[in-house]
């Protein structure tokens, strides 16, 4: 991804000195070389503090919802675009926002990335423990270089989770494509084995994995914040009048939000795993989302129940819609 960079830079700086976007989000460094931040340009001259590379995995998605807003609110006429970086993941993450009417595509300028996958340095710490520096994504392992030297890992072991199931390495939607179109993730495709395992488990069981999860939760709000699911205007959870959900973070109300959260983006989920990525205390939220995903699938027959469509499978009845809980709660 780092060959792109280059391109990104030159993108950005002719883009903002023509006018064609208002501004550009894309990433610089970060206060390690590892752990790149969101970066939101409007001076073509600082086009330079621009960076791409494998590390790059922090989702900008859901910052146009700050951003995106057109006409200008003194002249009334129309703005140029907001320009912004997108792999996959983040292209599908615009795309949930444009289902929702919430961002018009041509209000964006989309420069889409082919992505190879990306490197969590938190991994690459756990296995090697060295902090890394830099890494090249190649096609059985990642070259990964460390304050110590290098190393040769496994994908496995050392790429972000999300990317171990991603089924759109490539963006579906884009203005500009940097780089050669990949046509499968670095790991193969996403099979659930997370859910299925937790399924196996018995009713009391999943009570106690979920209880021992959800009491490490700060209720931070950084998964409901980072995802282009979550995008209502207001959050009924920010509600005090009425107050749908108590300040209180004892365990009923640990419950409470994260199943509030995941019902929210039930079929609306893009698999972009930012909730997860941006955990603090690292809870396994994609297994909710992913949850609902394996139910869509398997209930509904829809294959890929993350790719934003026009209506989405929970959003349309249908005569012949899977019915078989009512015939359970009839028999109950």
């Amino acid at each position: 991804m780092r060959e792109h960079q280059t391109q990104v830079r030159k993108t950005a700086e002719d883009l903002m000195k023509t006018g064609k976007a208002r501004l550009f989000i894309g990433y610089t460094e970060g206060l390690e070389a590892a752990r790149p931040v969101a970066f939101f340009l409007k001076d073509p001259e600082r086009a330079g503090a621009l960076v791409l590379n494998e590390f790059c995995g922090a989702g900008l998605a859901k910052y146009v919802l700050d951003e995106a807003v057109s006409p200008d609110a003194l002249s009334g006429e129309p703005l140029p675009p907001v320009a912004i970086v997108a792999k996959g993941c983040d292209a599908l993450g615009l795309e949930r926002l444009m289902a929702d009417n919430r961002v018009p595509r041509d209000e964006l300028y989309i420069i889409g990335i082919a992505c190879h996958g990306i490197v969590d340095p938190g991994k690459v710490l756990e296995v090697t423990g060295e902090e890394p520096v830099s890494a090249q994504v190649e096609k059985d392992h990642v070259a990964v270089m460390t304050t110590r030297g290098s190393h040769r890992l496994a994908k496995a072991g050392c790429l972000m989770d999300k990317c171990l199931t991603c089924e759109d390495p490539t963006p579906r939607v884009y203005d500009v494509l940097l780089g050669d179109p990949v046509q499968e993730g670095p790991a193969g495709k996403r099979d659930f084995s997370g859910v299925t395992q937790v399924e196996s488990l018995s009713p009391d069981e999943r009570y106690e994995f979920w209880a021992r999860q959800f009491q490490r939760c700060l209720r931070c709000f950084a998964c409901r914040n980072v995802c282009p699911a979550c995008n209502c205007s207001v959050c009924s959870l920010d509600e005090r009048e009425p107050e749908w959900l108590s300040r209180s973070t004892d365990l009923p109300e640990q419950f409470m939000f994260h199943f509030t959260r995941a019902y929210h983006v039930a079929g609306r989920c893009v698999a972009c795993g930012e909730c997860q990525r941006a955990c603090p205390v690292g809870i396994p939220l994609m297994l909710l989302n992913e949850k609902f995903m394996k139910d869509i699938r398997d209930l509904f027959g829809e294959p890929a129940p993350h790719r934003p469509s026009e209506v989405e499978p929970l959003g349309k009845f249908c005569p012949d819609d899977p019915e078989g809980w009512l015939k359970e709660a009839e028999t109950a």
